[in-house]
């Protein structure tokens, strides 16, 4: 049995969520501000990014847990493996949220907030609803990908897209 940590780890698709902050922080950097004057708000940006993005994986794992379970690629799931329980894991992609949007909230700015809030709605709701019905939703999932480098332009530019 895996430790919770790693469990965790597995319902944030940890490593995804790893690339979509370097997106994130790339598009904060091509937005020119001086790094070193904004440092703050780079960080609350990649945190934010970071525990957004887990939110909408875990959400996802949550609601496709029974589909999950019948394809090979995802019966290792933490979910599918009862290594946690679901109420574990809407707990975390809960927490995982609301500490995402606050801290966009707090240290960045509305629109940067909003396009975090909206990116758990597109990946966890729409995309994960269409994923079985769907070819479209590939172009929901592009979309998904391509907001976090908006995000790092937006919160590097105090919401100017």
């Amino acid at each position: 049995i895996p430790s919770k940590i790693k469990c965790y780890l597995d319902l944030a698709k940890a490593k995804l969520s790893a690339l979509v902050v370097a997106t994130t922080a790339a598009g904060f950097v091509a937005a020119g501000g001086p790094l070193s004057e904004q440092a703050s708000v780079a960080a609350c940006c990649v945190v934010g990014t970071a525990l957004c993005s887990s939110s909408a994986a875990g959400w996802n794992q949550i609601l496709e847990r029974d589909r999950d379970a019948q394809m090979k690629r995802t019966q290792q799931r933490p979910l599918v493996q009862h290594h946690l329980t679901v109420s574990e894991a809407t707990y975390a992609a809960t927490a995982w949220g609301v500490a995402g949007t606050g801290l966009l909230y707090v240290g960045t700015d509305p629109v940067t907030t909003m396009l975090g809030l909206s990116n758990i709605g597109l990946y966890a709701g729409l995309y994960t609803y269409m994923k079985p019905r769907s070819i479209y939703n590939t172009w929901v999932g592009a979309v998904v990908g391509a907001i976090p480098p908006v995000m790092g332009w937006t919160a590097a530019t105090g919401g100017s897209l």
